[in-house]
């Protein structure tokens, strides 16, 4: 039985914790906030309850898999409800679209927006399903330890095949010509962390989960799924300590001996890293053990910081749906602002989450929860007065693409931005989401699961293969925990 030490109570450090414990390991995880979840928090006032980060449950194939693993049904275990819309889009000319579940309405839609769009649709999400069947068979649920890992004959031609060399906006726009109809396929690179002029278009596949497999809600949110995880974690035996930021991973002879924290120190026979890539790198090693130093860093595309605000307001409102997106004509400029000339976007898309329309714990009888997410550049100022004003902003922008005033009936307001990104996760330039999923940052070109100098230093999480996002955060641990097995380090 292995001493492991996991750094971090994310996503990624919830699943390997689990999965260690449950191959009968002693398991410790030490994190530095007061609860678990990592960036996928809670945050509760005056009745209402936010989720503090991700709100998407999709790619439901990949918690079916990690929740079998414990004898669980993920649908019943998460009483998993199916959204219907999916999400709404509103356009700034007044458009207003729905998604549906139903992927015969979504074809009748596109039928509307060009000729052949049901047919353009079809012929997409074909290709899309192509993609999504040899990324799963190929791509996804393996490591990259060395270039032979990854350009082997077969793979080459597996990623050229996922059209890995071209991007997602120039895939989309070979099937459809309508500006609207691009952007609905397009929306989700967003969550990617990137531009859809640089994310490459093997990650269309995540258009056909999309529209064929729905997108749903699990009791609680998705601190509500961490919150499961944990429990399955306790369940197997994994001790968590909690307000207790880690400090140092005392390193002997390129061995992890210790993790030292602000309360004490803990033996380890393996150490497992959940904190952002960068801290556990150039924080918490020494600079002789570190395999990726800040050089390395300073010329990686992050992956967009956010303008977050959790506000509560003291009355219903119509018109919105659980995920509402609100669309500029020019979203490019947006992007634009985000990775080639960085600044407070002038003319900003966003997207509101209102989770109070399909659970009523989130908020009081007769109020409405809202979740305000602006993608915006890392390391932007991020002064008080900059960050309100752009909350006013934002709030003027939504009242006149819905119509309803919300301005005097806010009763809860938090705003989180860049600087709390930094102080609460250490998240390097304030990324909301890491490292950004352009090509030459995509596989094999993204940090290692394994220290390269610590002979028993791992790590998990949105950094490493295959990146942003919670689902491929639980498949960078369960690829950590496959890779231990293999290679005979657990004892």
């Amino acid at each position: 039985m292995s001493e492991i030490i996991v750094i971090g109570a994310g996503y990624g450090g919830l699943v390997a914790s689990a999965l260690l414990a449950k191959d009968g390991h002693k398991v410790t995880v030490i994190e530095k906030n007061e609860q678990v979840g990592g960036r996928a928090g809670m945050f509760k006032k005056d009745g209402f309850s936010f989720d503090m980060g991700p709100s998407w449950y999709m790619w439901p194939q990949v918690f079916d898999r990690f929740f079998a693993e414990f004898g669980k049904d993920a649908k019943e275990f998460l009483k998993l409800k199916r959204l219907d819309p999916s999400y709404r889009v509103y356009f700034n000319d007044g458009d207003i679209i729905d998604i549906s579940s139903d992927i015969q309405k979504n074809y009748e839609l596109f039928d509307t927006l060009e000729e052949n769009g049901a047919e353009k649709l079809r012929q997409y999400l074909e290709a899309c399903k192509r993609q999504y069947d040899i990324a799963m068979k190929s791509l996804v649920y393996r490591t990259y330890n060395s270039v032979f890992d990854f350009f082997s004959p077969r793979m080459i031609i597996d990623v050229l095949r996922l059209k890995g060399f071209s991007s997602f906006h120039g895939s989309v726009k070979k099937y459809f010509k309508n500006p609207k109809a691009q952007k609905l396929l397009e929306w989700v690179t967003v969550f990617l962390g990137g531009d859809p002029r640089n994310v490459p278009a093997m990650y269309c596949m995540m258009s056909y989960l999309d529209h064929h497999h729905g997108v749903f809600y699990p009791e609680g949110g998705l601190n509500g799924l961490a919150k499961n995880i944990y429990q399955i974690a306790l369940e197997n035996g994994v001790e968590f300590k909690f307000d207790e930021p880690v400090t140092k991973i005392n390193v002997e002879n390129k061995v992890a001996k210790h993790v030292i924290t602000k309360k004490g120190q803990y033996l380890a026979d393996i150490v497992i890293n959940n904190s952002d890539y960068h801290h556990g790198e150039t924080v918490l090693l020494d600079e002789k053990f570190q395999t990726y130093d800040e050089k390395y860093w300073s010329k990686r595309t992050m992956a967009v910081s956010m303008h977050l605000a959790y506000v509560g307001v003291n009355k219903r409102i119509e018109g919105l749906t659980h995920h509402n997106y609100f669309l500029e004509t020019d979203w490019n400029s947006h992007f634009n602002q985000v990775f080639k000339t960085p600044k407070w976007p002038d003319n900003p898309n966003f997207y509101v989450c209102c989770p109070s329309k399909i659970d009523f714990s989130v908020a009081p009888e007769g109020m409405e929860n809202l979740f305000f997410l602006v993608p915006v550049a890392c390391n932007l100022d991020d002064s008080d007065e900059i960050r309100e004003k752009y909350f006013e902003k934002i709030v003027d922008k939504f009242e006149k693409f819905t119509g309803a005033e919300i301005q005097n009936s806010i009763v809860v307001k938090s705003l989180f931005t860049h600087r709390d990104f930094k102080q609460r996760y250490n998240a390097y330039k304030g990324t909301g989401l890491g490292m950004a999923h352009t090509l030459w940052q995509s596989a094999i070109f993204r940090p290692k699961h394994i220290s390269a100098k610590v002979k028993n230093l791992y790590y998990t999480g949105q950094y490493n293969h295959p990146g942003i996002g919670v689902p491929t955060t639980v498949i960078s641990s369960q690829i950590l925990v496959n890779e231990l097995n293999k290679k005979g380090v657990l004892t």
